[in-house]
């Protein structure tokens, strides 16, 4: 950020909790809007110099970045490879039944996570536990199963959080992304399924071509592109060496793979279980469907790291069975009473080809500070180029970042 040191950049960003709304302004004043639906979180100030944009990709830091950019006049075109937006940010709502869902990517959020629940409460989402309020959590490990109730279980930590407090978009997490894409600020300004081929800086301009054959010619330009596919587009003249070795396979994202049990009934309800554990494999479960409706349910199994590069070796039918069969042990009945099954890997994801960054420590320190540095002309934003790796409020803290650069920016 050209003027606003990070320290202060973070200082001004930390201005809402649950239910609150402020803005966050470019300028030295801070002050509680009149108008608290118009406000926003990262408000940016207009400076009455209007520039043509092009952000790349429809994620959470891209979308959040065009919508205050737009808000304060500037000229914002998003060019996002996938047939969809959300990036990371993927609810899974076909081919489940009774209106179910379950979370592809980001999911969980921190109750220190100011800008996540900020944009939530800004768009008038609401929020919930994310984890099961009622029914005990199971432990499977090393053979032995044990019951663990629903109070000792929600107060222990997950990370350096008690998992009662983490929360949830109630309807999926897609509807923040969603919020965004269907607000009047981004109405028509996002192109889907338009890959961006190459990126050529000149001294007053830049010319984006994508793989349609389209150019379009912008003052600035947004990257919010991972690291990891990051060279799929040819940059005239070449990034840094640090942001080369980057996008060339030196800073390392994390594999994560999930895989989603539909059942024709709530089975393990039966022992007074909410369908929510843990296992050696090592894995997280999930029952997102704990708070909805319907006499169908659905299990999930959040595996990382080796457990999901072996998962993601098998077939879709292989990793349904797989799983199934040591469920079999924690909740039995499971395969009795399976209706369908899914997968979904972030390492296969064309566009995305890992979960989130998670740099080594030697390329945390010889990469970090690079990867969110403008380029001249090119900004850089994603959950990469934040501290906060893997998570929405990453995302939009570098969104914010870049966006502020821009419109301070000559």
């Amino acid at each position: 950020m050209s003027d606003i040191t990070r320290r202060e950049f973070i200082r001004r960003s930390l201005i809402l909790s649950a239910g609150a709304s402020l803005i966050i302004s470019c300028e030295d004043n801070e002050n509680i809007p009149s108008n608290p639906i118009s406000s926003s979180p990262g408000m940016l100030s207009s400076n009455g110099n209007a520039k043509k944009i092009i952000v790349i990709g429809a994620g959470m830091s891209g979308l959040v970045a065009a919508y205050e950019l737009v808000r304060v006049g500037h000229d914002v075109t998003i060019l996002e490879a996938r047939d969809r937006i959300g990036g990371r940010v993927l609810t899974i709502r076909s081919p489940f039944s009774n209106n179910h869902f379950a979370e592809g990517g980001a999911a969980r959020i921190k109750p220190s996570h100011n800008l996540t629940l900020g944009y939530a409460n800004h768009f008038n989402l609401n929020l919930d536990p994310f984890y099961a309020t009622s029914g005990d959590y199971v432990n499977m490990s090393n053979g032995n199963r044990e019951i663990i109730s629903n109070n000792t279980y929600l107060n222990t930590s997950y990370g350096s959080i008690l998992r009662n407090e983490y929360l949830k978009i109630r309807g999926g997490s897609d509807l923040l992304p969603h919020s965004f894409y269907n607000s009047s600020a981004l109405n028509n300004k996002i192109y889907l399924g338009v890959p961006v081929t190459s990126i050529h800086q000149q001294n007053n301009n830049v010319t984006v071509q994508t793989s349609n054959g389209n150019q379009f010619i912008a003052d600035r330009v947004l990257c919010t592109v991972p690291i990891t596919v990051l060279n799929k587009i040819q940059f005239t003249p070449p990034l840094s060496p640090e942001k080369q070795t980057a996008m060339n396979g030196g800073y390392r994202y994390a594999p994560s793979t999930r895989v989603y049990m539909q059942f024709q009934n709530r089975f393990w309800e039966n022992e007074s279980l909410n369908g929510w554990g843990n296992s050696d494999i090592p894995e997280e479960i999930w029952q997102p469907t704990w708070d909805l409706a319907g006499s169908t349910g659905i299990i999930m199994s959040y595996l990382r790291w080796t457990a999901a590069q072996e998962m993601d070796a098998l077939s879709e039918e292989e990793r349904i069975n797989y799983i199934l069969s040591r469920w079999e042990n924690i909740f039995p009945g499971a395969a009795s009473s399976l209706q369908s099954g899914m997968s979904q890997s972030w390492a296969e994801e064309e566009w995305s080809k890992g979960a989130w960054a998670s740099p080594t420590g030697s390329q945390d320190a010889a990469l970090a500070n690079h990867i969110g540095l403008a380029e001249d002309r090119i900004h850089f934003a994603g959950e990469h180029a934040s501290d906060d790796h893997g998570w929405m409020q990453g995302a939009l803290f570098s969104g914010l970042r870049a966006a502020a650069e821009i419109n301070e920016g000559n």
